[in-house]
């Protein structure tokens, strides 16, 4: 009985998702059709601010690597602090999302502390082997897709509303600013 109710569960889970995957593909293609037609769209300007290929969204993964690095019992010194070097860099790069704009709101730091507690705990637990190593991989990289993401979709927004401002102050088409 129990694998007959844990078939059906999982068959409807995977119906749920391919389902949801079908809705997310119907909604993309409605925003792709409108934002050709407008330049301002925020599909334009999300696409604009992420940088070359979305490069801009994946630096916070490059920010949270020190937590993988610290997840594993074995790792020397000289691993610990070439990942460190490496998670600044990419950090000193994601910070020029913020630059002239009010991204980080009171949810975000509220969610942003959350994720690094939750990234401390998966480490020390994955460090001292009570979880498998796939768990802090799968938060690092969940966590800092959904950060860079919402941060380059909040900077694209607060740089459309300054436009539509812009344009109805002045009662013409906003300029198309890099």
């Amino acid at each position: 009985m129990n694998d007959i109710l844990l078939g059906v569960i999982t068959f409807g889970i995977f119906a749920l998702r391919l389902l949801a995957i079908l809705l997310l593909i119907l909604v993309w293609v409605k925003n792709l059709t409108e934002s050709d037609r407008d330049p301002n769209h925020i599909y334009n300007i999300f696409w604009e601010e992420a940088g070359y290929r979305g490069d801009k969204i994946t630096s916070v993964l490059g920010g949270l690597l020190l937590f993988i690095a610290f997840s594993y019992p074995d790792a020397d010194i000289e691993v610990l602090i070439l990942c460190a070097v490496f998670s600044v860099v990419c950090g000193l790069y994601h910070s020029s999302v913020y630059r002239g704009y009010a991204i980080i709101t009171g949810k975000m730091k509220v969610a942003g502390v959350a994720a690094l507690c939750m990234l401390t705990a998966v480490s020390f637990l994955v460090r001292y082997q009570a979880l498998s190593s796939f768990y802090i991989i799968f938060c690092v990289a969940s966590i800092g897709a959904a950060w860079g993401s919402y941060a380059v979709y909040r900077r694209a927004y607060l740089i459309r509303l300054e436009r539509v401002v812009w344009r109805v102050k002045n009662q013409t088409k906003p300029p198309l600013v890099s």
